[in-house]
């Protein structure tokens, strides 16, 4: 029997993506409630309202609560543990202090960005919602952060199942009672704010949490508290500044990208509702179905980064070299069966998911570019965790702009509309992923195996995808209910890909056990 180390980066990962694949699952039920409750219109109105969000969050909180999580992991490796209590205390001041200087503000202004920055006048309630969203994230995101560099990985994964339960459970109560009270229907404003109110709700409850858990857990820390306040304000300046600016920046530039698809769908010849009901239907809910892998690597990035921040402290070089090969190795062992069997099934399932026809559409060019951005994200964590965060920081900044420059010319000029808007997140994607992993080659000094890490999983990939579509195509033509239908032909392709992998010469298992596990303990 397989015996698991609680300090093993296979233990922490199995166990993060473990909550992460039941955070997707509530996820995937959390938008079938949003668009039968509130509509595609109504969600349309929340991503204009969460774009905005992102872009205060990034001014405000991104960069500390990052730093927190680098920072503590340094420490930690270097004897330094009661300084992280230090630590925590000042990230969150000057949370606080941006708080104060940039949201508060951005509340009173809400109707002239609601109206003149994201041209639709009813998200004006749900901006003023998002401000003391933001102000209990602070809070849940720095303790966040610190469970998450110290090692501790098993609170987080509780408060972010509980957040996302009571966010369902808030969505449905508040929804609920609106609709018994008021004899008419709400408006796509309305239903926003309702669900920007469900999130404060999680967000109290989320915070509480962790800020307790913390109370307790950091006088069980040990080890030196020698790192003086002004270190600590420069430690988290030399992470947060460059991330946080970076960050900025590129939520301005995919905030405008989102905020020009319906005008650009509008020149392109649709109505204002039709409009926004297809921006609705590709956020809201065909794009996070295509992110569904990212349940088992984002973990793998949450677990991973901690470890080559400690292990750039510590300038061993020979372990970042290694585990930054397993993790790219692990994308495209997960990627590409992933977007094989979206393309395969992906129509069927978002029919099943969320009744809605258009929500199966550009699944091939969306898989495309998701494949990419898992490249992209695993290759940028590895950078930034080295002391890389300049560069990374340029090209999230050139990435994005190529991509809101495509969306303008193709998309717009070009009158290409929303295909303009996903060849630009295509070359976006692309040009990111590229330039990371040639620098993580580069600086790790990394050779890549193309055959073993791409072309194996690539080919297994296919000739799975391939064999499951006859299956599908055959049973879809008995009476057998779809869920069925759907669940058996996952399992067939599962199976069939790691059989043909092993054919190939690569045991998916194996490799996980002995490379994640064996050699992953410190």
């Amino acid at each position: 029997m397989l015996k698991l180390n609680q300090n093993s980066i296979f233990y922490h990962c199995l166990l993060l993506s473990s909550s992460s694949v039941v955070l997707q699952l509530l996820g995937f039920g959390y938008r079938i409630l949003l668009g039968r409750l509130a509509g595609a219109q109504a969600i349309a109105v929340y991503g204009l309202v969460m774009s905005a969000y992102n872009v205060v969050l990034s001014c405000t909180l991104t960069g500390v609560a990052l730093s927190v999580s680098r920072i503590a992991s340094s420490y930690q490796a270097l004897g330094e543990g009661r300084s992280i209590i230090r630590l925590i205390r000042t990230a969150l001041f000057l949370f606080l202090g941006l708080f104060c200087l940039l949201a508060v503000p951005f509340a009173f202004c809400r109707d002239f960005f609601a109206q003149k920055v994201l041209g639709n006048p009813e998200t004006s309630a749900a901006l003023l919602l998002i401000v003391p969203c933001l102000f209990l994230t602070g809070f849940e995101n720095v303790h966040k952060a610190f469970f998450y560099g110290t090692g501790q990985t098993f609170p987080p994964t509780v408060s972010e199942t509980l957040e996302m339960l009571c966010r369902i459970v808030g969505a449905f109560c508040l929804f609920s009672v609106f609709a018994a009270k008021s004899s008419t229907p709400l408006t796509d404003g309305q239903a926003a704010a309702l669900i920007v109110c469900g999130m404060i709700f999680s967000e109290i409850v989320s915070a509480t949490f962790l800020t307790t858990l913390y109370r307790f857990r950091r006088k069980k820390l040990t080890g030196r508290d020698g790192v003086c306040l002004p270190q600590v304000l420069r430690d988290i300046a030399s992470v947060a500044v460059p991330v946080s600016l970076s960050t900025l920046l590129g939520r301005l530039i995919s905030s405008a990208n989102m905020i020009l698809i319906p005008r650009i769908l509008m020149r392109a010849g649709s109505g204002y509702d039709a409009a926004m009901t297809e921006f609705g239907v590709l956020s809201g809910m065909t794009m996070p179905m295509l992110m569904l892998p990212s349940a088992f690597l984002s973990p793998l990035i949450t677990v991973l980064s901690p470890r080559f921040s400690a292990g750039n402290a510590l300038d061993d070089r020979g372990m970042i070299r290694r585990k930054a090969a397993k993790a790219l190795h692990v994308v495209g062992l997960i990627g590409f069966p992933s977007m094989a069997l979206m393309l395969v099934a992906g129509r069927q399932l978002a029919m099943l998911l969320y009744q809605n026809e258009k929500a199966g559409g550009h699944i091939p060019m969306l898989a495309a570019i998701t494949l990419l951005g898992f490249y992209y994200a695993v290759a940028e964590s590895v950078l930034e965790s080295i002391g890389l965060q300049k560069r990374c920081s340029v090209l999230t900044v050139a990435a994005s702009l190529v991509g809101l420059l495509s969306t303008l010319l193709l998309g717009g000029v070009m009158g290409l509309g929303l295909k303009g808007y996903l060849l630009g997140e295509l070359l976006s994607a692309g040009l990111g992923a590229a330039l990371c992993l040639y620098w993580v080659c580069k600086k790790a000094e990394l050779h890549i195996r193309l055959g073993n890490w791409v072309l194996r999983p690539l080919l297994a990939s296919a000739t799975a995808a391939a064999l499951t579509r006859l299956l599908l195509y055959r049973l879809y033509r008995t009476p057998t209910a779809q869920i069925l239908v759907l669940a058996f032909s996952v399992g067939v392709f599962l199976l069939l890909y790691t059989s043909f992998l092993q054919l190939l010469g690569t045991d998916f298992w194996s490799y996980t056990q002995n490379t994640l596990l064996k050699k992953g303990k410190k």
